[in-house]
């Protein structure tokens, strides 16, 4: 459906169901069942936020589940990133580069599985997510905020055990360093010239 180049709109649904986050990026490439898109540094992105205009990572746990919600948009922060999304899995997994370029580590984001549609695909964050710095290690991140949701209502119980199951998913496949994680997507180097993503001003229809 996409070629390398392509424009792909990733669209989150936040805790109240409404999409409140976006990320516009381009296609770089697919291998072993994984789509490769890039967001540049300073790419604008809508992220939610409180109504109340405080960000999500600003305020308690409770009142990140329990308060009105809004979006905002502004600058990607940090270096670009590598973002890899699964045909079929509950998870992406984000590359991220240091200053400078040279690689970090995968972040494994738990999430919905995704809706695939014309301009991209939609998901839902799942909160828990996997960091891995080194190949075939990993450790969890975020276990207090899973936890939190739970007791907020916004996951059930089941869920968070399906959510924590398709971790421990990935975390084997970490182990066993199956793809994405030994396709070489950590070499991959952007084209200075591409210009940056722009966030469609119906990013949110």
């Amino acid at each position: 459906m996409w070629s390398d180049g392509d424009p792909f709109l990733v669209r989150y649904e936040s805790a109240d169901g409404v999409i409140r986050g976006a990320r516009p990026t381009r296609v770089i490439g697919e291998r072993n069942g994984y789509l490769a898109t890039w967001l540049p540094a300073a790419t604008p992105v809508a992220v939610p936020v409180l109504a109340d205009g405080r960000g999500l990572r600003e305020c308690s746990l409770e009142d990140r589940y329990t308060l009105p919600r809004a979006s905002r948009v502004e600058p990607w922060r940090g270096e670009g990133i590598v973002m890899l999304f699964p045909r079929a899995a509950a998870h992406s997994i984000w590359l991220f580069r240091q200053a400078g370029g040279e690689f970090w580590g995968w972040y494994v984001n738990l999430e919905r599985r995704h809706a695939w549609h014309p301009r991209g695909c939609d998901t839902r964050d799942h909160v828990l997510d996997l960091w891995c710095e080194r190949p075939r290690q990993w450790k969890w991140k975020d276990e207090q905020e899973l936890e939190q949701a739970v007791e907020h209502g916004v996951v059930s119980a089941a869920g968070a055990a399906e959510i924590r199951g398709e971790g421990e998913r990935v975390a084997r496949m970490i182990e066993r360093w199956h793809s994405p994680f030994c396709d070489g997507w950590e070499a991959w180097q952007p084209d200075p010239f591409w210009p940056v993503p722009a966030l469609p001003d119906d990013w949110q229809l």
